[in-house]
């Protein structure tokens, strides 16, 4: 586990968010002056006008300086108050992109409950030793159980099963080869991941641009298994 992949997570992110957007429908785009008035500032990157001028306090925050985010002030605040408090950094390769681009899409706390969900731990929103360590030592039979059907045809097809395979002991012994966990791992939480995207209010409104965001998230994890099972594989 390592936190080689945070430049590789951070353009996932940059790319999914694109740059400057000033939709007077997203409330992340407005920021509440002295007087209780909201102005519209606009976001970029995926930095929401609240958690800029919350970075920049007590300067002031303006549409101008959303405008001009520089890629320095984004990488930081990346860092800071994703990367960083999701503790991704100590998260196999390819997780670390699922918890931090969900963390930054839908907010740390929940992304933090559905890793530790997974895991068999307590959901309180802090990823540390206690976490870590259930992700290490957790057993095939703890987290296959928990996948969906449509992420289990996904699992039968990477593992090159056909598709009747089941959850059955086949598909057991192909999990037990190198980076079959982790891989185990990255779907289970694409279908949490996807769950809670379509139990929020405003689905309706938003969730044609989550879900297919959840499936390239999924998609770039499952080749960073991969890559990280062939760098892994190779002699030292």
């Amino acid at each position: 586990m390592t936190g080689q992949n945070f430049d590789a997570c951070l353009d996932f992110v940059r790319t999914a968010e694109g740059g400057y957007s000033d939709d007077p429908k997203d409330t992340g785009n407005w920021l509440p002056d002295e007087k209780g008035e909201d102005t519209l500032i606009g976001s970029c990157y995926g930095v929401s006008a609240p958690l800029l001028a919350a970075w920049m306090k007590p300067a002031k925050v303006t549409a101008e300086d959303m405008k001009n985010l520089d890629l320095g002030t984004f990488d930081a605040i990346a860092r800071s108050r994703f990367w960083n408090p999701l503790s991704c950094s100590a998260l196999p390769a390819g997780i670390d992109l699922m918890v931090f681009d969900f963390g930054w899409n839908c907010g740390v706390g929940t992304s933090a409950h559905l890793l530790q969900r997974m895991a068999g731990t307590t959901p309180d929103g802090q990823i540390g030793n206690r976490t870590l360590e259930a992700l290490n030592q957790a057993e095939i039979d703890d987290i296959l159980p928990q996948i969906d059907p449509d992420a289990l045809s996904v699992l039968h097809a990477r593992l090159g099963l056909p598709p009747s395979s089941g959850i059955g002991p086949e598909v057991r012994r192909a999990l037990a080869r190198r980076g079959g966990m982790t891989l185990l791992m990255v779907l289970v939480l694409s279908g949490m991941q996807e769950r809670e995207y379509r139990a929020r209010a405003d689905f309706r409104r938003w969730g044609k641009g989550w879900l297919a965001r959840t499936r390239r998230r999924t998609e770039t994890a499952l080749a960073m298994v991969t890559a990280a099972a062939v760098r892994d594989a190779q002699p030292s």
